[in-house]
């Protein structure tokens, strides 16, 4: 009997554990097409930060990171991130300023790090419309 209960409390505990809980802020696109997935927590961390320093950046300031244009006119802010398959970083999710809160998936070589006297951004090429005209984002159902 005390071995069926420390049994079951161990496969428990490793049940509360397998199911961590996931973040929003990244999630991953496990194959084309397919519709996006929250990762755990542990996942995102290590996404989060891995993208900040190809950025020279620190994960909480990718977090808070606004999406400017080449003349310093504020897009929008940085909301996810998607990772591919494979778990690369392949788009940003920036809710653009303006009227209806839409938020559209930028590709990540269209944005490159800026620093306005220790403040720490992207930027990007692309205009207000043409971000627009991105595909809108669609967030994981729960």
């Amino acid at each position: 009997m005390n071995r069926l209960i420390s049994i079951a409390l161990v496969s428990g505990v490793l049940g509360l554990a397998a199911c961590s809980d996931n973040s929003d802020d990244v999630v991953q696109v496990p194959a084309p097409d397919a519709a996006p997935v929250p990762v755990t927590e542990n996942r995102a961390d290590a996404a989060t930060t891995q993208a900040a320093l190809a950025f020279g950046m620190t994960g909480d300031e990718l977090e808070d990171a606004d999406l400017l244009s080449r003349d310093n006119t504020d897009l929008g802010d940085v909301e996810t991130l998607i990772l591919n398959a494979q778990g690369a970083l392949t788009h940003l999710v920036v809710e653009l300023e303006g009227p209806g809160d839409l938020k559209v998936q930028v590709p990540l070589g269209d944005v490159t790090s800026i620093d306005r006297n220790g403040d720490k951004d992207l930027v990007t090429g692309l205009t207000l419309a043409q971000l627009q005209a991105l595909p809108a984002w669609t967030p994981p159902a729960r």
